[in-house]
Formats: C-alpha cells, structure tokens, sequence
C-alpha cells in the first residue's frame, strides 16, 4: 500500500474513544485486525502497507492501549472489548468484514465471529486458538507478579503504553478450552490460523487442534515467536494476501462462501 497511514478517533458505546489507523482504499473490502495485549496498531504497520489496496485494513488500538481511551472503572474483560468491537464495526457503518485477531484481539475476534458469524466473511487467528502452552501461561503469570510488584510510576515519566490493568483479566481471558471450542464450531467463515514457528504461547499440535476444529489450515511464519508482525511481518502478509485476497475482487458487498 502506497499511500499513507489514515488515523483518526471513533467514540464507541462505551464512551470511550478509540484510535483507529486504516491502510487501503476506503471502497476496499474491509479487513479488521486486532492487536494483541500491551501492543497497538503500530505493531501491524509493515504488514498493511504489504497487502493488497483492494483491502481496506483498519486497525484500532483497542480500550486501554496506544492513544485509545483508558477504562475508568478498569475493565478490560473479553466481554467489554468485544462490546467496543461491535460498536466500533456499527458506527463505521461495516455490516460484513474479514477479522484477523493476534492473541488476546484473536479471542475478541474469536468472540465476535463466534457470536455473530454473519458479520464475519472470514477469521484468521494469530498465535492463538482453543489452548495454550502451559510455558505460555507460565510467562503471563510472571509478568502480573512483576507489574504487582513494581513501584508506583513516576508522574512525570511517559504513561505506558498500555493499561497494567489489564493483566489482572489475562489468566482466565476469553474463556477455558470448551467455550472457546463451541466459539469456533458456531463461526461459518474461512478459517486460517497462522502460528509463530518459536512461539511460547501456542503450540504447532493445538494450532492443528484449532483448524482442524474451524475446518481451515494453519500457516508457520519461520523465525517468529509469538509476536509474529514484528518479527516477520513479510511472511505474515504474504499468508493474509493469499488467504484474504479473493475478496479484494469481491468489492464490498461480496462475499466469501461460507465453510458449512
């Protein structure tokens, strides 16, 4: 994608304002990527200026992180986001989108296909499906005892860049293993689950587990951990164009055929 990044901000029901980033033309089909936890729309950068113009990839910096609104009363549930997400879908006036979600935005948009399959014309899940390594959630426990146990921060030092509340939703987010299974059963769409080949937190059997239960396929991004847009966001588009490209033809009242 040639032109540059288009940024603005989108109040959402909540009341909370959202910093939303778009890549592609605006008549271009529109794809919606969710970043995962701690991270914001920069961390896809490379990948969308790779991918086709006929793609309209928008990215918001979900509730709590990057330049969006920080939740007053500190609720980063699964529930709250996917609530921002459909709002958000509503007041840009998108009735169908392709979701691809990393990590904790691939269970929010596991949630929202989930919930509403007809929205959705396609799913790609990143590094992320219906389990995760116990090393996985061994790492994300640790950090919530490092964030506990930190010092106030210094007033005058730059905010971080997302809210440390959040941590305390980590350990149970999304739900446990059958409700993320019966999430995916009920999603209609195409399926692609793409896996960092040295990721910690999703392993290369439960990455099968999840596209064999989504009737998809998984795509292994070489040399990437768990952050897979950054560490080889040229794979990533690559895999994302060739999956997502048929509905860059589509235009925006295509759609992809649904998988039942």
């Amino acid at each position: 994608m040639a032109e540059r990044a288009r940024e603005r901000f989108v109040e959402v029901g909540s009341g909370l304002r959202l910093h939303l980033v778009e890549w592609g033309a605006k008549e271009g089909w529109p794809v919606v990527i969710l970043h995962g936890g701690s991270h914001d729309a920069s961390h896809w950068a490379e990948v969308c200026r790779a991918l086709s113009p006929g793609l309209r990839c928008l990215v918001p910096d979900q509730r709590g992180h990057g330049a969006s609104d920080r939740a007053p009363d500190g609720d980063y549930s699964c529930e709250a986001q996917v609530a921002d997400l459909a709002s958000l879908l509503k007041e840009l006036s998108i009735e169908r989108c392709a979701l691809v979600g990393h990590s904790m935005g691939g269970l929010n948009a596991l949630h929202y296909a989930g919930r509403w399959p007809e929205r959705v014309a396609a799913l790609v899940l990143v590094d992320v499906g219906t389990e995760t390594r116990k090393s996985g959630l061994e790492a994300i426990r640790r950090s919530r005892e490092r964030a506990s146990g930190a010092p106030p921060p210094d007033p005058s030092a730059p905010p971080p860049p997302f809210d440390l509340r959040l941590l305390d939703f980590v350990p149970t987010y999304g739900g446990d293993v059958a409700e993320r299974r019966r999430l995916l059963e009920a999603v209609r769409s195409p399926l692609l689950v793409i896996r960092g080949e040295k990721s910690r937190i999703g392993s290369a059997r439960s990455a099968q587990r999840t596209a064999r239960i989504g009737k998809g396929r998984v795509v292994t991004i070489p040399g990437a951990g768990h952050n897979v847009s950054l560490h080889n966001p040229e794979a990533v588009a690559e895999a994302l164009q060739q999956f997502l490209g048929p509905l860059a033809g589509a235009g925006r009242n295509g759609a992809s055929a649904d998988r039942r």
